[in-house]
Formats: C-alpha cells, sequence, structure tokens
C-alpha cells in the first residue's frame, strides 16, 4: 500500500450509506472529526428522494420497522418528525381472490388463526387445518429459515396465501432463504415459549407499540440521511464522495487506509471501482459500512472473511406514477398490495399507493392526483423489463380500476438490482463470526475496527440504527 504523506484523521468511515452516515454523525457526537468516503456521487444508499409530478417522495426505502425504538430517536435527535402510515389493510392479489391481510399478524404469519381475515384468506377448512398444526408439540428446536418455520406449523396454504407475498414484498425473497431470526427477530424464542407459532406472534405484537409496525418521517424517509450529512459537516466531519476504499492494513497502532478516486462501474448496479488519484489516510478507528463484496474484500487483510456464498439479491424495479384519478380518492385497496407469486393476470408483485400510506405525502398532492408505485422482480428473476403502459395496466387490475395513459402526468422508473440479499441462516452465522473476530482483534488494545451496515446489522433500518450507534461508541 502506499504510505507516502498520509492524512492524520480522528476515524475514517468507509461507505456513505445510512449505516455509514450514522456512524459519522455518531463520531461527531462523541467529539471526534470523521472522514467518510463514498465510492458513488451521492450519500444515503438505497434511502434516496426524487421527484414525481414536483411532488418530493421516496425512491427507495420508504419507512423503518417500530420494533426498536432507536430510529425514532434518532430522527428526534436530528429535528425530524416521526409519521405513521394511514391506518389502513394491506391487500393481497391471485388469480382466484383479491383479500386484506390480518392486521394482528407479523409477515403475514397470523396471532390469531381464526381471525375473520385469516379466514377469508384460507377458507374456513385451511383455516382450522393451519390450528390444529399448530396445536401439535413444539419440537427442541425450530427451523430457523421462515419458511420452513412457517409450513412446519401452519402449513403450505399460510406460507403461500399470507407470508411468501409479505416476505416477497419486503425482502425480496423466498421465504425459505431469510432467517427467521434476522427478518423476525425474537420470534422462534417465543414460539418455544408460548407453545405454538400463533402464540409467539402475539407476544412479540404485544411488545410492539399499538398501531401500524412502520414509520418514517414526514416529508419522505430521504431527509433523515440529507439532514445525517448536513449535521454531520457541520459538526466537523468531512464527506467525499467519488472516493473508494482499497486498501486497508496495521501500520503501528493504527490503521492505513488507502482510498483513490473512483469511475462508474459497466453494471450501475455495482459499486465504482477505486482507480483513480491515490490518497491515504492513518486512524486510530475505521468503520466499514460499505456492502458486503466490497467490505469483506477490505477486511480480507485483517481477518478471515471466507463464508457462504452470497445469495444474490433480485432485480428489483419500480415504476412510479402520478395519475390524475379522483377514482382513488377512496383508497380502494387501502395502502397497496402484494401479490402472490404464481399469478398470471399481473406482473407486477406489488403495489404501494404511496400518497394514501403516507399522509405527507397526500397533502403535498393536488386535489385527484395520487402516486402509485407498482413493483417488480422476485428472487431467482432475470432483469425485468419495464415500462410505464405494463405498470398502468397492472395498477388497472390490482385496483379495480381502468386508469388510461391520458391520466398519467408524470412517471419515473428505477432500478435497484442485486441491492437486497437475504440474510440466510449460514451468512447469519459467518456475518456474526465476522463480528467476533474484529471484537478479537480490538482487544488488542491497538487501532479499533467496526463492520456496519444493513447486511451486517440484521434486517433493515430498524437493526443498521442501533448497531452503528453502538459501534461507534466501542470505537471511542
Amino acid at each position: 500500500m502506499n504510505t507516502s504523506d498520509p492524512q492524520h484523521v480522528d476515524a475514517v468511515v468507509i461507505g456513505g450509506g445510512m449505516a455509514g452516515l450514522v456512524a459519522a454523525w455518531q463520531f461527531t457526537k462523541e467529539g471526534l472529526h470523521p472522514v467518510l468516503i463514498e465510492s458513488r456521487g451521492y450519500t444515503g444508499g438505497l434511502v434516496a428522494g426524487s421527484t414525481l409530478a414536483g411532488i418530493s417522495y421516496d425512491i427507495g426505502a420508504e419507512g423503518w420497522a417500530i420494533r426498536l425504538p432507536d430510529t425514532a430517536d434518532l430522527a428526534a435527535e436530528l429535528g425530524l418528525t416521526v409519521e405513521k402510515p394511514a391506518s389502513a389493510p394491506s391487500w393481497v392479489y391471485s388469480d382466484d381472490a383479491c383479500f386484506a391481510m390480518p392486521d394482528n399478524a407479523i409477515l403475514g404469519i397470523p396471532a390469531d388463526l381464526s381471525d375473520p381475515a385469516v379466514v377469508i384468506a384460507l377458507g374456513a377448512q385451511e383455516a382450522a387445518h393451519a390450528a390444529e398444526l399448530d396445536h401439535a408439540p413444539m419440537p427442541e428446536d425450530l427451523p430457523r429459515d421462515l419458511g420452513t418455520l412457517v409450513a412446519s406449523r401452519m402449513g403450505p396454504q399460510v406460507l403461500r396465501r399470507l407470508v411468501t407475498p409479505i416476505a416477497g414484498g419486503i425482502h425480496a425473497a423466498d421465504p425459505h432463504l431469510l432467517s427467521a431470526d434476522v427478518v423476525a427477530p425474537g420470534l422462534r424464542a417465543a414460539a418455544q415459549a408460548t407453545g405454538s407459532l400463533a402464540a409467539g406472534v402475539a407476544l412479540c405484537r404485544s411488545r410492539m407499540p399499538a398501531g401500524p409496525a412502520i414509520a418514517s418521517v414526514a416529508g419522505g424517509m430521504f431527509t433523515m440521511p440529507a439532514e445525517l450529512r448536513r449535521q454531520a459537516e457541520q459538526a466537523g466531519a468531512t464527506t467525499m464522495t467519488r472516493v473508494g476504499a482499497r486498501g486497508l492494513a496495521r501500520h503501528g497502532d493504527l490503521w492505513l487506509v488507502e482510498t483513490a478516486e473512483t469511475s462508474r462501474n459497466p453494471n450501475p448496479s455495482l459499486p465504482p471501482s477505486p482507480d483513480g488519484a491515490i490518497h491515504s489516510f492513518l486512524t486510530p478507528r475505521v468503520v466499514v459500512a460499505c456492502s458486503a463484496g466490497p467490505a469483506t474484500r477490505l477486511l480480507s487483510s485483517v481477518i478471515d472473511t471466507v463464508g457462504p456464498e452470497m445469495v444474490p439479491g433480485a432485480p428489483i424495479g419500480h415504476v412510479n406514477l402520478a395519475v390524475q384519478a379522483p377514482e382513488l380518492d377512496s383508497s380502494p385497496r387501502g395502502n397497496g398490495m402484494l401479490v402472490a407469486p404464481g399469478t398470471t393476470t399481473v406482473t407486477a408483485k406489488a403495489l404501494t399507493h404511496m400518497s394514501a400510506k403516507w399522509p405527507s405525502l397526500a397533502e403535498s398532492c393536488p386535489q385527484g392526483l395520487h402516486l402509485l408505485r407498482i413493483s417488480y422482480g422476485r428472487s431467482g428473476e432475470e432483469n425485468v423489463a419495464l415500462s410505464v403502459d405494463q405498470a398502468l395496466a397492472d395498477a388497472s387490475v390490482l385496483l379495480g380500476e381502468e386508469l388510461s395513459a391520458e391520466q398519467v402526468v408524470d412517471s419515473q422508473i428505477i432500478h435497484w438490482t442485486d441491492s437486497l440479499a437475504p440474510t440466510t441462516p449460514q451468512t447469519r452465522a459467518w456475518r456474526d463470526g465476522l463480528h467476533h473476530q474484529l471484537e478479537a482483534l480490538n482487544q488488542s488494545g491497538r487501532g479499533k475496527i467496526g463492520l456496519v451496515g444493513a447486511w451486517a446489522s440484521g434486517s433493515g433500518i430498524a437493526a443498521l440504527v442501533p448497531q452503528a450507534r453502538r459501534t461507534v461508541r466501542q470505537l471511542v
């Protein structure tokens, strides 16, 4: 590595997604002046905004699960207002039915199999069969993947009609690829303690605040990373975009981080290549906050990073529409719909009625204007061709209202290819092993290092925020 004239800094954060921004901001709260480097030309990662028909809105992650208070606490510290979605059910669409999801559920797993919404979704006979299965004695160790867990306790119909549409919509993955402990923390333990999966769901739900299970920031989730960056820089942090890390090594009691200006990757879904002008930093603290591939390449010079092959993320695509459609004023499908896999009458996997879901967005829309997100791309699919015409046709079927091209005021097509790689039980164990190795390394009393990010923390913003803040406090 190039060690000539490195710059001495308090800390280096490698990666400018949400976790990296939280880490940099937290360093400033501890009285330090970190340098944050981001290989792309913007910060925030999957939390990003744009405009549609002149209205600012989220094109990436639009909120967080409220199972933990940390993200709401962070919003308050930033001076942002937390917003709950409108109280309305989510719906599921399949070729043979269209039904509202039960409210008292986790990822579609119901807390009460006699709930009328569950009976409508499954049919009385299947609902009774699922209840019978869930009354069976609890094994010593429940399955670790979500799909097998649900199928073993409630049967294939609950998995197919209730859980798979939700998991596919939220995590862009087949439930069998998802670690239950990551996407539904505490559920397996609660099921063991109560003797049934439904009772476990009820126990977990009882520990959550009443009302919707998600929240966002009034004005758009994208305002949170923007405010994190603004406040961090105001407090002395330095942000460098189009700069990526290309090497990490010990240098005495410090870390030597070698960076380079970046050029765009031919595949825009992959990080840019650090191949330009080189600059180095010496620091007692490093936080690695980039995606799994770049992170493990950097850490391979420090710890053993060999592990299972990562399951690729789905080819997620969104067609976002602004439509002048007073017929949607009544929100005919609540906040949106999830499409059951195998459905042939639409090609979309989900529809979000964004302007019905978020009150502050609804207030930004003129009379009769509605913002819709039609989502495509399931795990294992090839890249899906997206078009406004197809999205309009799918939206018409899903909403039960015929929408015409003349009603489209504006549109935007967004790709997030390979952005949500599912955390399997195997990758979760490997990830935990990486953390343990770094913790052991930090016991040496020399320069300290931490690993943060969506893939490194759990599932979603709710997990990455507390992990990033905790990691920084441990390094100071």
